[in-house]
């Protein structure tokens, strides 16, 4: 199977943050003496804190101060012994007042990430189903990432799509004993709660449905005893089929995670061997003494004041939003608030004016929101006064209104993208239009044939297969045929200054594709085992610049144009038109230089992340006329392996290159392409239409390299490997697809010898290089291609799908 890089999501999302760093956004350092709650000094001065998650403020109640103190007197900082042996006195303590806070069987872990990773593995058997909420907190899908190398099956649903849910287990419920639906009681960024009446509900009405939901963020301000928003939904106490977690840090004032269970087998089951429960450390003293405090606090009628004038604050502060137009994602009445700004450029731009100006919000972005739904995250603390909470809605105004413009963004588009009613036209926020970019003039086309050849080709087309005729073949092979995922709409943007010098020149195609395109291999295997009975599983429409045909560069870009990047935005302004009218639930703009640091920058500002893309593999020494100096360019060890590899088995093959292949030659060789395609799922995309090779096969521009084993060493007397190569009007040579019969592959060193005999066509003809494509990097670097690292920046609707594939599908190593 050939090999591709693959994109690494850890490497996208430090693409993300590195800008936010680097803008003074996250990774700060309070600089105060001293906390109080209400303030903190960041860049030496003072800003009103409305990001904390201490939403009663009790880390700074004198009570759990004096019960860590009075704790390390007794107890020492830590009391360094594995829980399975001896657990220090204060456990017990704590363990029995949140016992009576719950009426529930309870196992305290250090956090609730070990909470998760302590309770899920101990309870979920192979037998059982996992289904995830698309927007389940992060720490729960990395503990049921463990379940994946067991055999789990897991699935993940839509957020809070109680009919999604119902579906998946009407189909699922006659083959698990279980099926457990995971959830967060109140979710961290957008502050909205689980269905909590109607999931309990749905399990009464299947036996087989259980419940397992995180209730970190509804702990301590809601429900009886503070014990939680999901509690407060269930008067009668814990259901008994669901697991319920909940947290010792944020509003309850110490650090610690909770498992909470119906019966006491579950309990047993977590308690007597949890994993990181067995072997970790356990928690401090001092952080004892604080949670022993907190639950005295809880189980006394204090908890209800706090509580009450949380819920004042709350509703003041809704009061205040609901007399601006600015876009709230959800009004409820938790203490956690989304603002959208849609694009990280206007995100950053907000927080930054935000805190310059003494306020501090955090900035919500990728991942943990979609790229295209980026906002602050406000939190309101028993420790903000009303008159601070007044002072942030004035200055929200304020800097939201300045983000807008500076960033040439829209209350429309971020309502949009957020899926948000329109304002009235009488309170519409308009944003003025942006100088540079009233000096620039789009034009847009729907097929090449409305540009000028020369232009095209002098820009783009010189570079590879993309010239403009070979744009004009792919218009032709990929409209009217059967298949939806074979009919391309293509879209051309030009884009000229006020002088008329072009500053963009770049193509797009709207297209059906597989939403694991460049997911690993073992991972496209599984979702093909789907698409055997729903061929459409996982697909989309999506906007790809250049196309799903072709690879290297599909854009011409002037940086020497000081009104470049207006350019850039003009050309996406208009892919969103285009989105908004096919639906297209994603923009992937592909093949960058992956060294470029100003077009990062640029492409995250605008909501797009960075993926890796395969290596681009080009010949470009073809200025040899003999075989020793051909060998003589390539390394030392690559000359081994020509020797080894290549010269020892070309005696085998008689090569022919032919213009045109007879009719059965034509079909046999689609059928070897179709080998190829099946073999290989490093990048997984749908099979080219039959047409697309007929269409080959008539034009001039196209040529094929044939190689058959000799009639001395095989009785079969059919092509061996077929490489169908194009030849633009630069003479750039394009071996674009290849087309080989597996049973030969190993034995005779078909592939191998195919690229060197590609080269050497190459070289016969004169030509300038040879674009090798993307795939199978290692086997094209040995026969001298340079290898050259893209980048692509991707853009989605929402993340449900990628993170859909990477929860539920373990990836095997290849």
């Amino acid at each position: 199977m050939a090999k591709i890089r693959h994109n690494n999501i850890i490497d996208t999302v430090d693409s993300v943050l590195s800008v936010s760093k680097k803008k003074g956004i996250i990774h700060l350092h309070a600089q105060d003496q001293t906390l109080n709650g209400q303030v903190l000094t960041l860049n030496g001065h003072q800003v009103l804190h409305f990001g904390t998650c201490g939403y009663l403020g009790l880390e700074h109640n004198p009570k759990l101060k004096e019960g860590s103190i009075d704790a390390i007197m007794r107890y020492g900082t830590q009391f360094p012994m594995s829980r399975t042996y001896i657990s220090n006195p204060l456990y017990s303590e704590l363990e029995s007042m949140i016992r009576t806070m719950y009426n529930a069987p309870v196992v305290i872990s250090k956090n609730c990430t070990l909470s998760h990773l302590t309770t899920i593995p101990s309870i979920i058997r192979s037998t059982d189903l996992v289904i995830l909420d698309h927007q389940v907190h992060a720490s729960i899908q990395e503990a049921v990432k463990k379940l994946l190398s067991q055999g789990v099956a897991v699935e993940m649903i839509r957020h809070n799509n109680l009919e999604m849910l119902e579906d998946r287990i009407k189909k699922q419920r006659n083959k698990y004993d279980k099926i457990w639906y995971m959830a967060d009681g109140v979710y961290s960024m957008y502050g909205d709660f689980a269905p909590v009446k109607e999931l309990i509900a749905l399990a009464e009405k299947y036996e087989q449905l259980h419940l397992y939901v995180d209730d970190a963020h509804g702990m301590s301000w809601a429900g009886k005893h503070g014990t939680g928003y999901v509690m407060s939904q269930m008067p009668e106490g814990l259901y008994r089929k669901m697991i319920l977690t909940a947290n010792l840090g944020k509003a309850f004032g110490a650090c610690g995670g909770l498992s909470l269970f119906p019966n006491e087998e579950w309990y047993n089951k977590v308690n007597n061997f949890g994993g990181p429960l067995t072997f970790s450390v356990q928690i401090e003293p001092a952080t004892l003494g604080a949670a022993i405090a907190s639950a005295r606090i809880h189980l006394s009628d204090e908890i209800y004041e706090y509580q009450e004038e949380l819920q004042h604050k709350i509703e003041y502060f809704n009061q205040l939003l609901k007399r601006t137009n600015l876009p709230l994602v959800h009004e409820n009445n938790s203490p956690i608030f989304f603002i959208g700004t849609g694009s990280m450029d206007t995100g950053n731009y907000l927080v930054q004016e935000l805190i310059n100006d003494g306020i501090y919000v955090n900035l919500a972005t990728f991942p943990a929101v979609p790229a295209k739904n980026i906002g602050i995250r406000i939190t309101i603390s028993l420790n903000n006064t009303l008159e601070q909470i007044e002072t942030l809605v004035d200055k929200l105004q304020l800097h939201f209104k300045r983000a807008l413009e500076e960033t040439n963004q829209t209350d429309e588009k971020i309502r949009k993208a957020f899926k948000m009613a329109p304002l009235a036209t009488s309170v519409e926020v308009k944003t003025p239009a942006n100088p540079a970019s009233s000096q620039l003039i789009v034009k847009k086309f729907d097929t090449i044939q409305n540009i000028n050849a020369a232009v095209w080709n002098n820009y783009i087309g010189n570079d590879g297969m993309v010239d403009w005729n070979g744009m004009k073949f792919l218009e032709d092979s990929f409209r009217d045929n059967e298949e939806q995922e074979n009919n391309w709409d293509f879209k051309y943007y030009v884009v000229e200054d006020a002088q008329g010098e072009l500053v963009l020149l770049t193509s797009f195609v709207v297209a059906l594709h597989k939403e694991d395109m460049f997911s690993q291999a073992s991972v496209s295997k599984v979702i093909e085992k789907e698409r055997e009975f729903n061929p459409y599983y996982l697909t989309s429409t999506g906007i790809f610049m250049g196309s799903l045909f072709t690879e290297g560069n599909h854009l011409y870009l002037n940086k020497n144009n000081a009104q470049w990047k207006e350019a850039f935005k003009l050309v996406m302004d208009e892919l969103y038109r285009v989105q908004e009218n096919t639906q297209a639930s994603n923009i992937v703009l592909r093949d960058f230089d992956a060294e470029d640091k100003s077009m990062d920058e640029f492409m995250v500002d605008q909501g797009f992340v960075k993926i890796d893309m395969p290596e681009s593999c080009v010949i470009e020494n073809l200025n040899w006329t003999t075989e020793e100096e051909y060998v003589e360019s390539l390394s030392r060890k690559n000359r081994r392996h020509y020797v080894q590899k290549i010269k020892r088995n070309e005696p085998f093959f008689d090569v022919k290159v032919k213009a045109q292949l007879a009719t059965e030659e034509l079909e046999h060789a689609i059928t070897l392409f179709k080998n190829v395609k099946d073999n290989n799922f490093s990048l997984n995309n749908f099979l080219f239409p039959e047409k697309l090779f007929h269409l080959m096969n008539e034009s001039k521009d196209w040529e094929f390299v044939v190689l058959y084993i000799k009639e001395e060493y095989s009785q079969n007397k059919l092509p061996v490997s077929v490489c169908f190569c194009h030849i633009n009007s630069a003479q750039v040579y394009s071996p674009m697809l290849i087309g080989m019969d597996y049973d030969y592959l190993m034995e005779y060193g078909v592939y191998r010898q195919t690229l060197y005999q590609v080269i050497k066509r190459a070289n016969a003809l004169k030509c300038a290089k040879v674009n090798f494509g993307i795939s199978a990097s290692i086997e094209k670097k040995r026969v001298g291609a340079t290898l050259y690292p893209k980048v692509g920046y991707y853009q989605a609707k929402d993340n449900y799908a990628m993170e859909l594939i990477e929860a539920t599908i373990a990836v095997e190593k290849e």
